[in-house]
């Protein structure tokens, strides 16, 4: 089986979620995409900025630096047990790693197409994958950090806390034109703790969903069944407004 990993790039989530993956399964991954979100970093720190406000931005920037500058320092090698960068993660395999700054331009289907995938597996691909990429490998499924339907979207970690659940999750679903809105293919659970922040949620999504990733693959190529995704707008949420971000800060929730 071959399969093409398509992911983006961060030092404090995603190399642990990729982790597990990576390491049981390198024999069958063709490479490792990091296709990067299509804004400038000049509009990726305003939308930061906007989602956590002053003092947390200052926090969760100081990890993100931290993060970059371990991967940097250690050159890739693991730093606390731990990777702090995607590539530097796969190239430890030594799985290839393809930069894609637009997984829809023509070279890029191309290469994919070149490559001859069984499955292309998604984790918080930067990009949305379009109708000729999905078009190519045999089966694409991705994961999401959420029990879908619900929180369709961006912020995962943050919409469950600011509406007080008790549970969320990571869901596996076939890759469709529509946001998170592919029939699914499995849920897994994540119970909420009282004490719970947005950064330990991602921490807990994380590690479910490697291990979601994980099984996945080691049942693959069986049939993978399907349940609807039965979305509805409302279903959809992206990141959180300045004013959604007061209310929450004002009612005891925490990023970090």
């Amino acid at each position: 089986m071959r399969t093409l990993l398509v992911t983006s790039e961060e030092p404090l989530y995603l190399p642990r979620y990729l982790e597990p993956v990576v390491s049981e399964h390198a024999a069958s991954i063709e490479a490792v995409v990091v296709a990067p979100l299509p804004r400038s970093t000049r509009e990726q720190v305003r939308r930061q900025y906007r989602m956590f406000g002053p003092l947390a931005f200052v926090r969760m920037g100081a990890r993100f630096v931290a993060g970059r500058l371990a991967d940097v320092l250690s050159g890739g090698r693991p730093v606390g047990g731990r990777y702090h960068s995607v590539a530097s993660l796969a190239r430890a395999h030594d799985v290839p790693v393809w930069h894609a700054p637009d997984v829809s331009a023509p070279t890029f289907v191309d290469r994919v197409r070149a490559a001859d995938p069984d499955l292309l597996l998604s984790v918080v691909a930067g990009q949305k994958l379009g109708p000729d990429l999905l078009a190519v490998p045999d089966d694409a499924v991705n994961l999401h950090g959420s029990l879908l339907p619900k929180y369709r979207g961006r912020a995962t970690a943050f919409w469950p806390l600011y509406y007080g659940d008790d549970v969320t999750g990571v869901t596996a679903h076939r890759l469709t034109d529509e946001w998170d809105a592919g029939p699914i293919v499995e849920r897994r659970r994540v119970q909420i703790a009282d004490e719970e922040t947005v950064h330990s949620l991602y921490l807990k999504l994380a590690d479910c969903g490697g291990r979601l990733a994980c099984d996945l693959l080691d049942r693959y190529p069986c049939a993978l069944e399907t349940e609807p995704n039965e979305t509805t707008d409302g279903d959809y949420h992206s990141l959180p407004t300045p004013a959604q971000r007061r209310a929450f800060l004002d009612r005891g929730g925490r990023f970090a």
